[in-house]
């Protein structure tokens, strides 16, 4: 008899479908499907904001880059005791979820004027993914990664937009302000040790340089956001990777070849469906009304031209201000003007005095640059209060709105003609201020950077509330105050405007 010799069976090869931990694949989709779903509003809104030139689309690439954080906290993750408590996940999260719908029941529509300025709901949203996060993983594996939840702050604009004033208004500079960002957070992915954290953070620097000259030699037409996305999103990419290979001698390239970590959070029903119910209630939440200026286009009107004094006053002085291009964008002007009524009208002035009026005349070559800023925040006013505003026509579809803003701390008030219009050569807000105070030593309120004054004022709201209406176009009423010096700052519109227009 001959024996046979059998070989050996061949190792099973499984597929890489039965490789990945489905539970936590299917908590994580469920967490991303909750956020997506309860802010849709808000993601429409800001790529509607994005197609019409805002400079908001930076926000997208912020989660590729806290992403990348995540993953390099993950690899270096130690091993840590097994102390959980879902009783507190519960309670943790439940505390975001109310601390959000504040955020954006409350704030968000309440501060309706400031809403392009604040962006209150791109805090609300990360608020809300943590805490839906706290729920389905739990409290511990959540704030493990801190540092990467720290990035998604930079979604409010004021700091983007602080740092575009440094640089800046150009698409260039628009590329450099985020790359603000992609280096923070290659120095979080790297950062098993503050020397890496520093040599990624430099890296990330030389990279960016780099991608960013190329996009301007290459492709200097391209779309601002080209500008906010590829360099940030490819410099955290290139980095990361560099010294994700540099921890490993370069010696291969498998960032998966270790045990995944299971679930330290049971599994919860009722976690899941809090989830998903708050994610049903948020999404019912409208975004604020959007604030809106017509900007009607003006046939004869030029631009360059405009708008010119009208018949019965006099030029006193001009002044530009430079610092308008750095926050409204390039080719933009500021001008005030100084005019004075060459006599006295008793109608205006029970004395007869020769009024004076503050022409401030905001010009670019786009009409959404001129409403980039809110108005109101880029004047030196301590303590504001705009009372309801008037819709005046001012002739040839021109609609202007009337407002007093009343100074509570310097005692002093002033009255607001404001318009905008378009025409050849670009757009125009007009704006003309008349003093409450007739003399001719009269303060007026001055254009100044949106910058720690403006903090104050925001702080003075919140903590005020109702009692201060910073919204010009609010439905409020308040029969104590007037608008003062309307018909005078009325006739000079009028004819500023019918002069624009050809006369």
């Amino acid at each position: 008899m001959t024996a046979t010799l059998e070989s050996p069976p061949e190792p099973r090869r499984d597929h890489w479908w039965r490789t990945i931990h489905w539970r936590p694949v299917a908590r994580m989709a469920l967490v991303l499907a909750c956020t997506v779903g309860a802010f849709w509003n808000l993601w429409a809104e800001l790529i509607e904001d994005v197609r019409q030139g805002s400079d908001i689309g930076f926000v997208f690439a912020l989660p590729v880059l806290a992403l990348f954080a995540a993953i390099g906290i993950a690899l270096r993750h130690q091993d840590e005791l097994p102390i959980y408590d879902r009783q507190s996940d519960i309670i943790v999260g439940m505390l975001g979820l109310a601390l959000t719908a504040a955020l954006q029941g409350l704030l968000v529509l309440r501060y309706r004027y400031e809403y392009e300025v604040l962006h209150l709901d791109l805090i609300a949203a990360p608020l809300f993914l943590m805490s839906v996060s706290i729920l389905m993983f739990g409290l511990r594996p959540v704030f493990r990664f801190w540092p990467a939840w720290l990035l998604f702050l930079a979604g409010f604009p004021w700091f983007y937009r602080g740092t575009l004033v440094l640089f800046g208004a150009t698409k260039l500079a628009e590329g450099m302000a985020a790359l603000v960002f992609a280096t923070i957070a290659a120095a979080i992915a790297a950062g098993r040790t503050w020397q890496r954290a520093l040599a990624a953070a430099v890296g990330a620097i030389g990279v960016g340089t780099l991608v960013l000259a190329g996009l301007a030699i290459g492709f200097p037409h391209a779309h601002q956001l080209v500008y906010q996305l590829v360099p940030s999103v490819v410099t955290v990419f290139a980095v990361s990777a560099i010294m994700y290979l540099d921890q490993r001698g370069w010696s291969h390239v498998r960032p998966l070849n270790r045990p995944v970590r299971p679930l330290t959070a049971g599994q919860s029903r009722s976690a899941a469906v809090t989830a998903i119910v708050a994610a049903a209630l948020f999404a019912m939440i409208p975004v604020p009304e959007e604030y809106k200026v017509p900007s009607p286009v003006v046939p004869g009107l030029v631009i360059a031209h405009a708008p010119a004094i009208p018949g019965g006053w006099t030029l006193l002085g001009e002044r530009q201000y430079p610092w308008a291009s750095k926050y409204y964008g390039p080719n933009t002007t500021w001008v005030r003007q100084r005019i004075r009524a060459e006599r006295g009208n008793p109608e205006w002035d029970k004395e007869s005095r020769r009024r004076r009026i503050m022409v401030d005349i905001l010009r670019s070559d786009s009409p959404h640059n001129v409403d980039r800023y809110p108005q109101f925040t880029m004047y030196e006013l301590i303590q504001p209060r705009v009372t309801p505003g008037r819709h005046v026509d001012l002739g040839h579809g021109v609609t202007a709105r009337l407002n007093t803003v009343l100074d509570d701390q310097r005692l002093l008030s002033w009255s607001y003609l404001s318009w905008n219009w378009q025409g050849q050569g670009g757009a125009e807000r007009v704006t003309l201020i008349a003093a409450d105070n007739h003399l001719p030593d009269a303060a007026f309120p001055r254009p100044e950077p949106w910058a720690v004054s403006n903090l104050n004022n925001l702080l003075h709201q919140f903590l005020r509330g109702n009692a201060v209406n910073v919204d010009p176009d609010s439905d409020l009423e308040d029969v104590d105050l007037e608008l003062k010096d309307g018909e005078m700052l009325i006739s000079v519109g009028r004819e500023m405007v019918r002069l624009g227009a050809g006369g």
